[in-house]
């Protein structure tokens, strides 16, 4: 097989992200955009030892492998193909969460070699308008301003006035900001808008991150934009001088409002910063943080750390129904975010720690705490081994794993079994419908 050959195969399954995999005897083809049982002639784009890549020229639509197909939809979205938000527009949401269920039985199989349950992943009924958070590159093609996403491994920006994923207010906004660039002229400045929505109390943010201070127009602009939409209750610009891919720079200036929105989850408010970290996905969100708490089996008698608390939100509920929290997070803005939202809330069974995970699990096994119960929500890259070996070291009753990546989560698990700690059942929760991510939550207990 070499590049350019042309061939005819039945799609068998999915990659990690969602691409179709073809096998051509018995050699794997990687096909974006196909699904499950899928016929199709491929183009071959690309060979690499043991595996290659394809493109679907077209689908065979009178084959016996496509009248077994039910996956394929029609996108909903007019750039979905060129654009890099949504990797599974052509894929129906019943497809989406078989695909998510299964990726994650793999991971537990192939990487943490472990036999665990695997629930249903927890869908939405309403998969659209669902992301509070938009953060879109600006640039100028042909002399007109374009908002949009960036097309898949590029730096071309796909123009668009309306996401279908974002929030019916962060697409308003973002026509309005268009309009007030094109008249203004000062796009030039722009690097991305960071557009944040509270869903319980509908206020908005508009963060204005630029190349440099001296942005001409900014207190009309700003005049124009909240007179326009009045539920913007905060106005930043935010300097970012940088020549990389980091989104914020370090100087801000609140323009108008407050420096920060307020939001509410299962009757907790929360103060939201254009720093802060707080999931994309409010109704999700809910059910996900409700499973953590499920999965913790508090009744009120427990000490209960939190690694990686962001602004406090996980830690909140657990506070609800433990006898004590420490939450701990490295971004100093996030744990003053936290301390603010405790305070809100009137929680004051609950500290917060500006640290390090590793460092600060490694300091409390040192004093000799022991917790009952240990979360951890780390990045996508997972815990590092200090963190997970001083978690086993306070040898907490349970630990629960919220988990953005299923291979991290599946390379932790296996270390944590290795040490004593078993996994009872993992709960896949979809938080990013229409791509290939998915989040998942993991009860594990002490042997």
């Amino acid at each position: 097989m070499k590049k350019n050959d042309r061939v005819i195969g039945v799609c068998s399954g999915y990659t990690h992200d969602g691409h179709g995999v073809v096998k051509i005897d018995g050699f794997p083809l990687f096909v974006k955009g196909m699904c499950e049982h899928e016929e199709g002639e491929i183009i071959v784009t690309q060979v690499r030892k043991g595996f290659g890549f394809g493109k679907l020229w077209r689908l065979m639509k009178k084959s016996e492998a496509m009248k077994k197909s039910e996956a394929r939809v029609e996108p909903f979205c007019p750039v979905a193909k060129q654009c890099g938000g949504c990797q599974l527009q052509h894929v129906s949401y019943a497809e989406q969460l078989r695909f998510k269920k299964q990726k994650v039985i793999d991971v537990m199989k192939r990487i943490a070699q472990i036999d665990v349950e695997v629930l249903d992943v927890i869908g939405m009924e309403n998969p659209t308008f669902y992301r509070n958070k938009g953060q879109i590159p600006v640039g100028i093609t042909n002399k007109q301003v374009v908002t949009g996403f960036y097309r898949i491994n590029s730096n071309t920006i796909i123009d668009m006035n309306s996401c279908m994923i974002q929030s019916k207010q962060i697409n308003e906004v973002l026509v309005c900001m268009k309009k007030l660039l094109n008249k203004y002229q000062n796009a030039d400045l722009f690097r991305h808008l960071l557009i944040k929505d509270a869903f319980a109390s509908g206020e908005v943010m508009v963060v204005w991150i630029v190349r440099s201070s001296k942005l001409s127009h900014k207190e009309e602009m700003c005049k124009e934009l909240v007179e326009n939409l009045p539920y913007i209750k905060s106005v930043i610009i935010n300097v970012n001088t940088r020549e990389d891919n980091v989104i914020l720079g370090k100087e801000e200036h609140v323009l108008y409002g407050n420096s920060y929105i307020t939001d509410a989850i299962h009757d907790l408010n929360f103060h939201i910063s254009s720093r802060s970290f707080y999931q994309v996905n409010p109704v999700q969100t809910e059910r996900l943080y409700g499973k953590a708490l499920e999965f913790a089996q508090l009744s009120g008698k427990e000490e209960v750390i939190d690694l990686y608390c962001g602004v406090g939100t996980i830690s909140m509920f657990l506070a609800q129904k433990a006898k004590h929290v420490i939450g701990v997070e490295i971004v100093d803005a996030a744990i003053r975010d936290a301390k603010i939202n405790a305070k809100l809330n009137q929680i004051d069974n609950i500290d917060f720690v500006c640290s390090d995970a590793a460092s600060y699990a490694k300091k409390l096994e040192k004093q000799g705490k022991k917790p009952d119960v240990v979360v951890v929500d780390p990045p996508r890259k997972g815990c590092d081994d200090l963190t997970l070996d001083s978690i086993v070291k306070m040898q907490p009753k349970r630990i629960v794993y919220v988990s953005c990546d299923p291979a991290t989560l599946a390379r932790d698990i296996k270390k944590l079994d290795e040490k004593g700690y078993a996994a009872q059942v993992v709960q896949p929760v979809d938080m990013f419908p229409f791509s290939f991510h998915v989040e998942s939550i993991v009860l594990l207990q002490k042997r």
